[in-house]
């Protein structure tokens, strides 16, 4: 039986930090606060948006951080792909792999999720999306990936699951799934491979 693959979305298939930084920002205004950089944004990416918000405005209260999440939402819906690009291998990736099961296990809430990969033709290469509200569990609680390869009808002695931080390591880990690391995340320790081209996932697991 071929391998079987799941990936996450930010970070590993999309470089999207440009626009969660801007959403960011805009909820950061929203209550009063300065700009932070991307790359302060980006230490908070991964937990899903409440982690995020709570990262980037850690002295908010209730009352602030709905205002914040309000404008964050707000803002992110309407600027869904300004900044952000696939990785350059993607496109190869979907070539090499298109005969094989393919699932999406993302943090990111469906009502981002859903529409960037449809503006990007990106859905219908996914036999199972899973995103942060699929399920009542996030990475790097195992749920989520366990659900998305039970929709492809594998098991995970046959899959594999590509990302690019800790959270994915560690879901991967607690799923009894084998994981790699894209070169350009922050996994690397402790993932079964490394890779800078997604499309030798193909050569690495028959």
């Amino acid at each position: 039986m071929n391998t079987a693959f799941l990936f996450d979305l930010d970070g590993t298939l999309l470089d999207s930090k440009g626009d969660l930084a801007d959403a960011a920002n805009a909820a950061r205004r929203s209550v009063g606060l300065g700009n932070v950089t991307d790359a302060e944004v980006e230490r908070h990416t991964g937990w899903g948006m409440a982690a995020l918000l709570a990262g980037v405005i850690p002295e908010a209260d209730a009352e602030m951080l709905a205002r914040a999440r309000e404008a964050f939402v707000a803002h992110y819906q309407r600027h869904l792909l300004v900044r952000s690009r696939p990785y350059p291998s993607v496109e190869r990736m979907f070539q090499a792999l298109a005969d094989r099961p393919l699932g999406l296990v993302t943090n990111k809430p469906s009502m981002f999720g859903r529409p960037i990969l449809e503006t990007l033709g990106w859905a219908p290469r996914f036999g199972v999306q899973v995103f942060g509200d699929t399920v009542a569990a996030r990475k790097p609680d195992p749920e989520p990936l366990l659900h998305g390869i039970r929709g492809l009808g594998r098991t995970p002695e046959t899959c594999v699951f590509v990302g690019d931080t800790v959270i994915d390591r560690d879901t991967a880990r607690y799923a009894g799934v084998r994981f790699v690391c894209v070169a350009w995340g922050r996994a690397a320790e402790g993932a079964d491979h490394v890779v800078d081209d997604l499309a030798a996932l193909a050569m690495l697991f028959p």
